[in-house]
């Protein structure tokens, strides 16, 4: 059999929904079913047709393999009784050139052959007499039966080349976009340059969490000698200490937050490219094998083109260390790859049943050659998003490790040194404000995995990029509770400080226990999280980009990048 005629393509236009449904396969087999039953009628219809015109060279397959004992026919149409029977009119196949109402079984036919008697008649193909006798036994009903299991052969063939995406759950991974777009938000998110997605965001000079990382990061926070005595570190140790990593922190998390949505963006556009193209491919070609059929379940109208995975997530480059202002900038894509997706065609079939039905197995291929293509870019991006944050030092994603101070604290020093009890615990106060924005954060993010199953191929099944992508949102989690812990441990350190203070200082010590008594009434101090227990570090080490590298294995999270931080463990 010849080679189908490639499928033409109409004009592109835009397109971004996508298919919701969560038993997938029950929508694809409803889909081909409705195939299987137009194929089979036209099938019966041109196969009716030839025989009538005394031709048999009609198709009985067309992708799908048959053994050499089935290949046979239930009856000698060929036959000279038979010839004569046809000619003189067949019910079987007056039924198959019509609207094949009812189903072969309600047709009959009494073989009518044209005579009253028997007449002997010599074959011309064979040179032997035969006798036609004034009525047969009709067999063309078993012939045009048997084109049922045919389509179906053919359907089946196709069905098992499928990608399923069968039970992905394209609602949640959208819950779980949006959740982690709004906890990038509260971190001081923004959408960058070229983004498309349709999330919005509140002006960072509005959120909160700006508001109180600048006491923390600002003059308020880095340029405080009073942190010498009670943290053990020395002044300048106190600037590129807990306070400097503030905004690194903030930043990169929220960072990381937009690059975890977009690569489950990219995931969520697999899977409709996945589920819609081959659903496209089967409605057109039942509409191209039968233009009067309606389709029963949802139209999908397009063609979806998915391309630029790699140019539209940017990952490597905007990552911030010491410095700057809260609010990472990233380039975000829409959900199910909105501007990923944002082309489509529509698929066209030439007429020949040959050409459909090759076509049809040629869009499923191509669509399983671009799943494959588009899986091994999503998982470069992944890559690129764990090897960018192995290279970035801890104190840049979860806060300096205030475990690391000496609770005794250095020596005063030869200088001394002056301050306020009032600024020592407002720096206090944002310490606590921002462990309640972090930890409001951590119900939301803690169900972002809900999802996880949905990130999976088209089988169903993980792959290393999805295991990869599950690790890096994983650390990210925990890097916010580590962030939430060393938050409230600062305030409860620097409110221990101010006390201290207000001890040394008989002048301080009346306004400690006003503000004191003002905290009691708005619930500072009185967090609901271990806070010890989260401050500890995030184990960062499951992921080795130079895996296997005879030079560069083995390598530690958090060395690929030069930090200004020193400790007293340094």
């Amino acid at each position: 059999m010849s080679t189908p005629t490639p499928d033409r393509i109409a004009e592109v236009h835009e397109m971004t929904d996508y298919i919701a449904d969560t038993s997938f396969s029950t929508t694809l087999r409803a889909a081909l079913d409705q195939f299987q039953k137009a194929l089979a009628k036209r099938w019966r219809k041109e196969v009716a047709e030839k025989i009538e015109q005394d031709e048999f060279d009609f198709p009985t397959q067309f992708r799908r393999e048959v053994a050499p004992s089935a290949a046979g026919s239930p009856w000698e149409y060929w036959q000279l009784p038979a010839r004569h029977h046809i000619v003189e009119g067949c019910s079987y196949i007056e039924w198959a050139k019509g609207e094949q109402d009812g189903s072969i079984g309600s047709v009959s036919c009494e073989g009518a052959t044209g005579t009253t008697e028997n007449v002997e008649l010599v074959d011309t193909a064979s040179g032997q007499t035969v006798v036609i006798p004034p009525n047969i036994e009709c067999g063309m009903g078993a012939v045009l039966g048997q084109i049922d299991d045919w389509a179906f052969g053919e359907c089946e063939h196709i069905f098992y080349q499928l990608p399923l995406f069968d039970a992905h759950d394209q609602g949640g991974l959208n819950e779980a976009y949006n959740s982690l777009l709004d906890i990038g938000g509260a971190l001081g998110l923004e959408k960058g340059s070229g983004s498309d997605s349709d999330h919005t965001f509140t002006a960072v000079g509005d959120r909160d969490m700006a508001q109180k990382a600048d006491a923390l990061a600002g003059a308020n926070g880095m340029g405080q000698d009073w942190w010498t005595g009670w943290t053990g570190l020395s002044a300048d140790r106190a600037k590129s200490g807990f306070f400097a990593s503030v905004v690194p922190t903030i930043n990169n998390q929220s960072s990381i937050l937009g690059c975890l949505a977009n690569l489950y963006a990219v995931r969520s556009a697999i899977i409709e490219m996945g589920r819609n193209n081959p659903l496209h491919a089967i409605q057109a070609a039942t509409k191209a094998v039968d233009a009067e059929v309606k389709v029963t379940h949802d139209n999908v109208a397009e063609w979806k083109i998915l391309q630029g995975i790699g140019s539209a997530i940017a990952i490597s480059g905007g990552w911030t260390v010491v410095g700057g202002a809260v609010g990472a900038s990233i380039a975000l894509i829409g959900f199910a790859g909105e501007n990923l997706l944002g082309k489509t065609t529509t698929v066209e079939y030439a007429q020949e049943l040959s050409e459909i039905v090759g076509g049809l197995n040629d869009k499923v291929e191509q669509t399983n050659n671009d799943l494959a293509d588009r899986e091994a870019e999503y998982a470069v991006e992944v890559n690129e998003l764990r090897t960018e944050i192995h290279g970035v030092h801890s104190f840049n994603l979860e806060l300096y490790d205030l475990t690391e101070n000496s609770p005794e604290g250095d020596a005063r020093g030869e200088d001394g040194y002056t301050a306020t009890v009032e600024n020592i615990l407002k720096i206090a106060q944002a310490c606590y404000e921002c462990g309640e924005i972090y930890e409001e954060l951590l119900p939301r993010i803690g169900r972002v995995p809900a999802a996880d199953a949905s990130l999976s191929d088209k089988d169903g099944e993980a792959t290393s990029a999805d295991t990869n992508l599950i690790e890096a949102r994983d650390e990210l989690i925990e890097f916010v509770k580590t962030a939430c812990g060393r938050l409230y441990l600062a305030g409860d350190q620097v409110t221990e400080a101010a006390d201290a203070y207000a001890v040394a200082d008989d002048g301080s010590q009346d306004a400690f226990d006003r503000i004191m008594d003002d905290w009691e009434d708005e619930s500072f101090q009185k967090y609901d999280v271990d806070a010890k227990g989260y401050a500890g570090d995030t184990e960062r080490n499951t992921y080795d980009p130079h895996e296997g590298h005879p030079a560069l294995g083995g390598s530690e999270a958090g060395h690929g990048q030069e930090t200004d931080y020193e400790t007293e463990l340094s």
